[in-house]
C-alpha cells in the first residue's frame, strides 16, 4: 500500500473517531438530565457497554475501550460511588468479578438509547447498513492486523 493511501486512511481514522466524540458529548451535553452530567468523558460510553452486556468483567471493558486496568478500576469505583454500577463475584468462578448497572445506571443507559436513537433519526436505512458494513469490515482488517502481533 502506498503512503498516500495509508495517510488517507489514518486521517480518515482520526476524523471519523473525532467527529463520533463531538456529536455524541454535543448531543449528550444539551440533552442530559442534571443528575447524568456527573459523568466524566468515557463514563457514558462504559455504562453503555455493561449496559449492552448485562454483567461484564472489567477486562472485557478494557477490551472494548482500550483502557489499562488501573484505569479502568478508577472508573468502575467513581461509577459506584455515583449509585452507577455494582461488582459482584462470578458465581461460576470466585477469583473473577462481573459488574452491572443499578437501577440508577439502568435509567442512565436508557436515557443514552434515546440520545443514539434521536441522532439516528436524522439518517436514512441505506446510510444505517452502509455504516454498519464499512464498521465490520474495519474491524475484520483490524483483527488481522492484530492477529500478526507487528
Amino acid at each position: 500500500m502506498d503512503e498516500t493511501t495509508v495517510n488517507k486512511i489514518i486521517l480518515l481514522m482520526m476524523k471519523r473517531d473525532a467527529l463520533d466524540n463531538m456529536l455524541f458529548e454535543r448531543a449528550f451535553q444539551k440533552k442530559t438530565r442534571s443528575e447524568f452530567k456527573e459523568l466524566s468523558k468515557n463514563q457514558p460510553m462504559v455504562i453503555k457497554i455493561i449496559g449492552m452486556e448485562g454483567e461484564i468483567m472489567p477486562s472485557t471493558i478494557g477490551d472494548y475501550t482500550g483502557m489499562d486496568r488501573s484505569s479502568l478500576t478508577r472508573m468502575i469505583d467513581d461509577l459506584e460511588k455515583k449509585g452507577m454500577v455494582f461488582r459482584k463475584n462470578d458465581p461460576e468462578d470466585r477469583r473473577k468479578v462481573l459488574v452491572s448497572l443499578t437501577d440508577k445506571g439502568l435509567e442512565c443507559y436508557n436515557y443514552f438509547n434515546e440520545i443514539v436513537d434521536e441522532l439516528l433519526k436524522i439518517v436514512d436505512e441505506k446510510d444505517i447498513n452502509e455504516l454498519l458494513q464499512s464498521l465490520e469490515t474495519m474491524v475484520k482488517i483490524f483483527n488481522k492486523v492484530a492477529d500478526r502481533r507487528i
